[in-house]
């Protein structure tokens, strides 16, 4: 197992999601596939692209232990395949539609689910991301919590002598 909650927290989504939102078909780290690309990005469709966004510490007594509160984003990307106006067939509208229907697995996948050692996670917000190329990006903020213990101070302890003393 890592050490750093951060490394955990997102080998932990990426497990959920293998099972629980089987049309994924790429889950990563996002480090910018969908948008370092010459001809098309190193992905396959439906992607699903995560990172920790933001996490705001504070501290736990005098123990070196800290509470950290944040989020998760999700970046559902896939290609837009047809048009959904009102003029194409129900099937072709319906599959154009398909990335609503990728991102409410995630949802259903991940919102109120536990990992080990963190807090529910808690959908928050999503939003369309504004793009100049063919693909449809979707991004879910998921709010976390959870304890980081990485610094926790060691403590030893020295067994007590048996007996009593000056006997």
């Amino acid at each position: 197992m890592l050490k750093s909650p951060h490394a955990n927290l997102l080998v932990a989504i990426i497990d959920r999601l293998k099972v629980k939102a089987p049309s994924l078909r790429f889950i990563a780290q996002d480090i910018g596939q969908l948008e370092h690309y010459e001809i098309r990005p190193a992905v396959s469709w439906p992607c699903c692209l995560m990172d920790i966004e933001q996490l705001q510490y504070s501290d736990v007594n005098d123990s070196n232990l800290q509470l950290a509160q944040g989020s998760v984003s999700l970046r559902i990307g896939m290609v837009k395949y047809t048009d959904s106006n009102n003029l194409v067939p129900t099937n072709v509208m319906e599959n154009a539609l398909k990335y609503y229907e990728v991102e409410n697995e995630v949802f259903a996948a991940l919102h109120g689910w536990k990992p080990q050692g963190f807090g529910a996670m808690l959908r928050r917000s999503t939003v369309t991301e504004r793009r100049e190329d063919d693909i449809r990006v979707r991004v879910m903020h998921f709010a976390i919590s959870f304890t980081d213990e990485s610094a926790k101070i060691a403590r030893t302890t020295i067994p007590r002598p048996e007996g009593t003393i000056g006997t």
